[in-house]
C-alpha cells in the first residue's frame, strides 16, 4: 500500500492521529474539511471511518484516499469526483490512477455504510452547500 497519499484529511496520514487544532491544518480548505467532519460526526467517528477504509485499502493494496474515491464513484448518482491533486507531485497522480485498478465488493461497501449510519446527514445539517457559498 502506498503511503504517499498524505494530502487531505481522508488519507493514511491522519489514521490514528489526535484531533488537530485549526492552527495545525495548513490550508483554509483543510480547515473547511475539518468543519465538515465535525458536523458529520466528529473526529472519533472519522477515525473509525479511516480505520475501516484502511482495512479495505490493505485488502485491495491501495490507499484510504483511493477507497474513498472508489466508494463515491460507485454511487449511482455520481458521474465523477473532483480531486485536488497538486501539479508537480507525481506520486499523487500515480497513486490516484490506482483507483481504476480495483473494485469494492458488497462487503466493503457495507462496512463503510455501517460507519456512515452512525453519522449525521450533512444535507440535513448544512443544506446543499456550506455557509461559505451563501
Amino acid at each position: 500500500v502506498s503511503t504517499q497519499s498524505t494530502w487531505g484529511l481522508l488519507s493514511n496520514k491522519w489514521l490514528g492521529k489526535t484531533e488537530p487544532t485549526s492552527a495545525q491544518l495548513p490550508t483554509p480548505s483543510m480547515r473547511k474539511y475539518k468543519n465538515m467532519i465535525d458536523a458529520w460526526g466528529g473526529w472519533m467517528l472519522f477515525q473509525e471511518l479511516l480505520s475501516v477504509m484502511d482495512s479495505i485499502g490493505k485488502k485491495h493494496n491501495t490507499t484510504i484516499s483511493n477507497v474513498g474515491i472508489r466508494y463515491i464513484l460507485d454511487q449511482p448518482s455520481v458521474g465523477g469526483v473532483i480531486i485536488g491533486a497538486r501539479l508537480g507531485i507525481s506520486e499523487h497522480i500515480n497513486d490516484l490512477r490506482k483507483v481504476f485498478e480495483f473494485q469494492l465488493d458488497d462487503e466493503d461497501r457495507q462496512i463503510i455504510k455501517n460507519v456512515q449510519n452512525k453519522s449525521r446527514n450533512l444535507l440535513q445539517v448544512i443544506g446543499d452547500c456550506g455557509d461559505e457559498y451563501r
